[in-house]
């Protein structure tokens, strides 16, 4: 039997350099959450990037486990000549609430192509992928996927 998971995303932040917050909360089945690690694996469509410098210094200073997949992306590059990517980040547990994990990921909004509507552009975040591992102990393991529909 499945609980239910219910999974947040937030972007926080203005302007061109913003953070995308996702949170995810699992119903009762999983007893002890405390041995679990998420892993959260976000495409990241062409309109945005992510700078893997910037998460190689945020690995370092323990801000948050975040890793590009996607490799030969320019982030100078426009809009119109990128391409999505993908990135992995182990989600930490939440401390203001026992069923909760929450990531945190730095997003930059590309260039766009000038055009003389309203000056707005949408760019359409898609839910992730959330995988789960947990070790309840006495070799028994608990393997948990979601994926996107």
């Amino acid at each position: 039997m499945c609980s239910e998971i219910i999974l947040r995303q937030e972007v926080l932040k203005d302007g061109f350099h913003r953070d995308l917050l996702i949170k995810v909360k699992f119903g009762e089945s999983i007893e002890d959450l405390q041995t679990c690690r998420l892993l959260i694996k976000q495409d990241i469509p062409a309109g945005l990037f992510v700078d893997p410098y910037e998460l190689a210094s945020l690995r370092e200073r323990n801000i948050t486990e975040a890793v590009m997949v996607s490799e030969n992306f320019d982030i100078e590059a426009p809009n119109y000549l990128s391409k999505e990517s993908e990135v992995l980040i182990y989600a930490r547990q939440d401390s203001q609430c026992v069923d909760c994990f929450q990531a945190f990921l730095p997003v930059h909004y590309r260039y766009h192509r000038p055009h003389s509507h309203d000056g707005e552009t949408s760019i359409v975040v898609n839910h992730p992928d959330l995988l789960m591992f947990c070790d309840q102990g006495e070799g028994c393991r608990c393997f948990l996927r979601v994926r996107k529909e």
